[in-house]
């Protein structure tokens, strides 16, 4: 286990506007999509503020038309609210900027108070996050352009910040009733300025990199034909863009979605369009104020009605979301269970639009404020679910994991990852969303074939945790599980590290069977990461394997492995001939039933490093869906 890690730094929308103006980008099919709303504040017979023979009317116009033409300039998409002297209502201002779906909205704005009155501030709504960070940033850049005193960014609850669906913010560049500053927004110079400020702020916004990084990861295992993919990204907004690619046989891509869909939480639908079946997996990396670190996840092949979580808390310094992606043409009502750990269980309802995405803050739930649960969720119409996990301060770790849920409960599940050593903390999570208690039985298998047996009682609808370090035995050792029980149950397996430097941590849902063949889309060697292969064997008969790397080139690399009965092999990645610095997918082709794992460890950059594990997939398929996803 000594060389788990290498610490090596690394460093469209509705064009329906009811009568306000939009200036295209020329945006193209799977290309970028943001679409801005200016709100230049007051028209018509309300003329705003006036003092010191300035109409603030005149001048938030003014402002926003220029705006409007560095926006322009940066490739953005704008429409305002008027672009005239004319009066559109609060509710029609907000009206606008939520039937065209528009990706942001700022309302521009000056002061009025008394003549000593100064300086720049710039609002949000009551504890939005996204509208805070907009905020922020219009108020930085209009303060570096137009040197006034710094007013702060506040919060207030102004009806087009409150009525708005999307991030919002409103500025008020100057005092009119300052005899000083009304001169400054007399002048046009001076009006430049703060628009090119508010122009400023909202790129800013936009092209943020640290927070987070979402990518697709594809792979084409078969030898001989070309795959041509079609990716459909369902984003927050309710916009879904399109992307179509080639996969050449034996290749692997890398998609990075910030550069495609911007600042917006997304659902991905993966669909091969000329038969020839794919991988994928979806990687994110983040940088935020719930935890920095990344995690990935594999898709899963179809929709359900019905998924399991066996993990979840908001317990031990833990936020936790469920991600429900509703690809159905028809509105979605899903109920989410929820299932304490001491037998407590309350249900969540929401009603889904079509083709959308909805992520729900678990401790929103009344009960769940501060616990540690299992989720069962249930849609009239197939839906896909995931969790995301993010934490800030968990025995003084920080990081973030996520996993797709199953569509059924099981007799039996298995892992192939597990570490308890030094810095490594391993627990097995069941979930009984039954009726009746169910017996569970973990066998644990440790590299030199013992088997370690560790027998639970999981009460009806309850969620049970296994610390795996406190096991006896198991104190310091590489581990895979078998765990079989007399009811069907839910099975996932958390770590938490500390290594090298890093501390993060990772989650993977158990697999319900063993198979011959897995496939993993995502694996990276290049600087300041580390990848590995897990596979166990749970059986009684030694197997082998046939391991094929997938480079985006086309080329391949092999290695073979044999893997005892009742034990579980790592293969570094990394010190492979021919594998380094490369981006590759992974087939394995077993010569009996295995089960195998990915745990990739990284310095990213931009503070987010850490590590993540995936389980791998039995087969290539037509089809992935990927509830979670994020560019903001």
């Amino acid at each position: 286990m000594s060389s788990r890690l290498t610490a090596i730094i690394v460093g469209a929308a509705l064009l329906s506007l009811l009568g306000a103006g939009l200036a295209s980008a020329g945006e193209q099919e799977g290309g970028r999509a943001a679409l801005v709303c200016l709100d230049p504040g007051h028209g018509g017979p309300d003329s705003g503020a006036v003092a010191n023979g300035v109409l603030e009317k005149d001048v938030n116009l003014d402002i926003g038309l220029r705006a409007h033409e560095e926006l322009n300039k940066l490739n953005y998409d704008v429409m305002m609210t008027r672009t005239t002297d004319v009066q559109p209502t609060l509710q029609e201002r907000c009206d606008m900027a939520n039937a065209a779906r528009a990706s942001i909205f700022v309302s521009i704005h000056n002061n009025a108070y008394t003549e000593a009155s100064q300086g720049t501030e710039t609002y949000c709504y009551y504890n939005s996050g996204e509208g805070r960070r907009l905020a922020t940033y219009i108020q930085e850049q209009v303060l570096l352009k137009c040197e006034r005193p710094d007013r702060g960014v506040k919060e207030a609850n102004f009806f087009v910040l409150r009525n708005t669906d999307m991030p919002a913010s409103l500025v008020e560049g100057a005092f009119l009733t300052n005899p000083a500053e009304a001169a400054l927004l007399s002048d046009p110079f001076f009006r430049q300025k703060i628009a090119e400020g508010i122009a400023l702020g909202i790129h800013g916004y936009f092209t943020d990199t640290a927070r987070f990084d979402t990518y697709m990861l594809l792979a084409n295992p078969d030898g001989e034909a070309t795959a041509q993919v079609q990716l459909d990204y369902m984003r927050g907004d309710g916009v879904v863009q399109s992307q179509s690619l080639e996969l050449p046989p034996f290749s692997r891509r890398t998609i990075h979605l910030d550069e495609i869909v911007l600042v917006n939480d997304v659902s991905t639908c993966v669909r091969s369009t000329n038969g020839v079946p794919v991988i994928a997996e979806r990687a994110m990396y983040f940088s935020f104020e719930r935890g920095r670190g990344g995690h990935a996840a594999p898709g899963v092949a179809s929709p359900a009605c019905e998924w399991y979580l066996a993990e979840g808390s908001t317990d031990w310094g833990f936020d936790t979301f469920v991600l429900v992606q509703n690809p159905d043409d028809n509105e979605n009502p899903v109920t989410l269970r929820f299932m304490r750990s001491d037998g407590y269980t309350t249900d969540f309802t929401y009603t889904m639009d079509p083709h959308s995405r909805f992520t729900l803050e678990c401790p929103d739930v009344e009960g769940f404020e501060q616990a540690d649960f299992s989720v069962k969720v249930t849609a009239a119409y197939p839906v896909v679910v995931e969790r995301a996990m993010y934490f800030n301060n968990h025995d003084g770790k920080a990081g973030g994991q996520d996993s797709p849920a199953v569509t059924a409960p099981a007799t039996t599940w298995y892992l192939a990852e597990g570490y308890t050593g030094d810095g490594f903390d391993t627990f097995v999570l069941l979930m009984n969303p039954g009726g009746e208690p169910a017996r569970v039985k973990v066998n644990y298998l440790v590299p030199g074939g013992e088997v370690v047996t560790g027998e639970y009682e999981v009460p009806a609808e309850t969620r049970r945790t296994v610390h795996v370090d406190e096991v006896p035995g198991l104190e310091d050792s590489e581990v895979s599980f078998a765990v079989e029980s007399d009811r069907p149950v839910v099975v996932e397996r958390s770590m938490y590290f500390e290594y090298g430097g890093v501390t993060e941590g990772t989650n993977s849902t158990a697999t319900d069977s063993l198979a011959n063949d897995w496939f993993l889309a995502e694996g990276y060697t290049g600087p300041g990461f580390d990848t590995y292969i897990l596979l166990a064997n749970p059986t009684q008969t030694d197997q082998g394997a046939n391991v094929r790397f997938l480079r985006e080139d086309g080329t391949t690399s092999e290695t073979s492995i044999s893997i005892p009965a009742g034990c579980r092999r790592t293969i570094t990645v990394n010190n492979l001939a021919g594998m380094e610095n490369v981006s590759f997918a992974t087939c394995v082709y077993g010569t009996g039933p295995i089960v195998v794992e990915r745990a990739k460890y990284f310095l990213y950059g931009n503070n987010k490093d850490g590590g993540e594990n995936s389980m791998a997939v039995k087969a290539p398929s037509l089809a992935w869906y990927f509830a979670e996803g994020c560019t903001r």
